[in-house]
């Protein structure tokens, strides 16, 4: 709710609602966008300059009307280490507080004012309206995140309430909530939504199978992923499960917020009256030509409204490819480019490595891939967690897929029925490589596994206590 009583405020929500319609619709022309993102850059590096204590060190000298490649970039490393100076207003300014959840390193603070979440809530207003009409007129959406500390309940209540649906608060992860009363509320109340990261999807059709309710007779129509990679390949495994249609909703981060948003054709769009768009070259830091259709690196971002805390040229570590030249255009993102996977003499990214190892895969409720160095090669294990008993068939299936899949990658694989562990549902509390992944060929796990299995360890003794 926007505070009652700042006319001025409302004044500009619709003012922006407004003009977001126009872009969305593409009644906004190509020049009236590039005037609407030259005037608001130069006003958020004015802006940080004036009132962030870290921007004004980290863009000393630098004039607001420089080129925006002439600026450096804002790191992860620089919110960590700056924490509340990279804020451009005090707390008291703020709306809300959220933090990251600090699984892989120190918490960052996320606070946002009021205008912060009119501008990423009426974006995802644009992008959802026919999406979700698509599937009824008053949808009843289970809302699901990471923890208490997120944006995730806020902004999606919000936006469903907005849009003249209900938003069902459910977290199964805290304690006073936990997956048995999550199971309850699901079979209970008519829920035809869900919003929440693919591992939760897995983790409440595991529970609810184990109790003996088919997670695709409870009328589920759609489900909205957020939070962690996901090729439409394992979405389709999801729908499967569930009997529902799914999409990977959104590409986001807490710091940086809402940066591409679904359409009703699934794909994911960006929001260019809230953020210019770079990429880069992740290596040498050089920009792409923006006038490409087609560009694959690092996105960078810059935010075009000045909340409490806009960032400049703020390096997501994501790799994404684009479609589309310009500000306006569609991605997919790929995974970190930490997340890469050297298998035999091919490297792959996150996605693609997911997209060809699940491509024609068997039905199955979970996977998780262990990579092992045997007689001198490289050797792949799918294991793949299956939704009931497997049969005769269902091994044949997973023989004839590992023959397959051995051809594609070009290294021996072995394509198993088995349990997944706890590992496999952190993907949005750390990373997919260390939600998915087990290399074995590593001489000792890193950080981001090792908080992985910290995460899945707390869970299951939460679980099962």
């Amino acid at each position: 709710m926007i505070p009652l009583e700042n006319a001025g405020l409302w004044e500009a929500a619709n003012e922006f609602a407004a003009a977001q319609k126009r872009q969305w619709s593409g009644e906004m022309s190509a020049e009236a966008l590039d005037a609407w993102q030259a005037t608001n850059l130069q006003k958020t590096i004015e802006y940080c300059q004036d009132k962030s204590p870290f921007y004004q060190r980290h863009l000393a000298g630098l004039e607001a009307t420089s080129p925006i490649d002439a600026l450096p970039f804002t790191a992860k490393d620089d919110l960590r280490q700056h924490l509340d100076d990279v804020a451009s207003l005090s707390l008291d300014h703020a709306w809300v507080y959220y933090e990251t959840t600090g699984t892989t390193g120190v918490s960052t603070p996320c606070p946002r004012t009021a205008e912060d979440s009119i501008r990423t809530g009426v974006a995802l207003c644009e992008g959802y309206r026919d999406l979700l009409n698509g599937h009824g007129e008053h949808l009843s959406i289970a809302v699901m995140g990471p923890t208490e500390l997120h944006s995730t309940g806020d902004t999606f209540g919000d936006v469903f309430r907005s849009l003249g649906h209900s938003s069902i608060k459910m977290w199964p992860h805290s304690p006073v909530v936990g997956f048995e009363r999550a199971s309850h509320l699901l079979q209970r109340l008519p829920i035809t939504g869900l919003t929440c990261t693919p591992g939760m999807t897995i983790l409440l059709a595991r529970h609810l199978l184990a109790s003996g309710i088919d997670p695709s007779s409870l009328g589920v129509r759609v489900i909205l992923t957020v939070g962690e990679l996901a090729t439409p390949q394992l979405l389709e495994q999801i729908g499967k499960v569930w009997n529902a249609d799914v999409y990977s909703c959104m590409y986001a981060s807490q710091e940086a917020s809402i940066l591409a948003v679904c359409q009703s054709d699934g794909r994911l769009r960006t929001t260019p009256l809230n953020y210019y768009y770079e990429i880069i070259d992740p290596d040498t830091g050089l920009v792409l030509n923006p006038t490409s259709e087609e560009r694959e690196g690092e996105l960078v971002v810059t935010h075009l409204y000045r909340g409490a805390k806009p960032l400049i040229r703020y390096r997501t570590g994501d790799l994404i490819r684009a479609q589309g030249a310009g500000q306006d255009f569609t991605i997919t993102p790929i995974g970190r480019a930490r997340d890469e996977l050297h298998i035999g003499n091919a490297v792959y990214a996150a996605h693609d490595f997911e997209a060809t190892i699940l491509q024609g895969c068997p039905a199955f409720l979970d996977y998780q891939v262990d990579i092992h160095r045997r007689r001198d090669h490289d050797e792949v294990d799918l294991l793949l967690e299956p939704r009931h008993t497997p049969s005769a068939e269902d091994h044949e299936l997973a023989e004839r897929h590992a023959e397959t899949l051995a051809h594609d990658l070009g290294v021996p694989i072995h394509v198993l029925w088995g349990k997944t562990d706890a590992q496999t549902s952190t993907g949005a509390m750390v990373s997919w490589k260390a939600a998915r992944i087990r290399d074995h060929r590593e001489n000792k796990p890193g950080v981001e596994t090792d908080s992985a299995a910290q995460i899945a360890t707390q869970r299951e003794s939460r679980t099962t206590s």
